[in-house]
């Protein structure tokens, strides 16, 4: 299958002298390095832990009936609302 690439200049020429040196051509060096690539296995980065942007609160205790923290309880806390 042929397909067209924009590869920079510099590596080109690195390319063709690598093909020339391994006496290659310059498709089958392409073709093996893609192969070479593909067939590594896939090496996952590890994913730094995110941290949170809110405060971790350890330990404390149930609320207690009525104190419990619903959207109704937000509002009245905020807004002074009974609803």
């Amino acid at each position: 299958m042929k397909m067209t690439f924009d590869i920079p200049a510099s590596l080109v020429q690195r390319l063709k002298l690598k093909a020339a040196s391994d006496g290659l051509k310059l498709k089958d060096l392409i073709a093996e390095a893609c192969h070479l690539l593909l067939s590594k296995p896939v090496a996952h980065k590890k994913s730094k832990a995110r941290r949170s942007p809110f405060p971790v609160l350890k330990g404390g205790h149930p609320a207690k009936p009525g104190e419990e923290i619903t959207p109704e309880r937000i509002a009245q806390i905020l807004w002074g609302s009974t609803e």
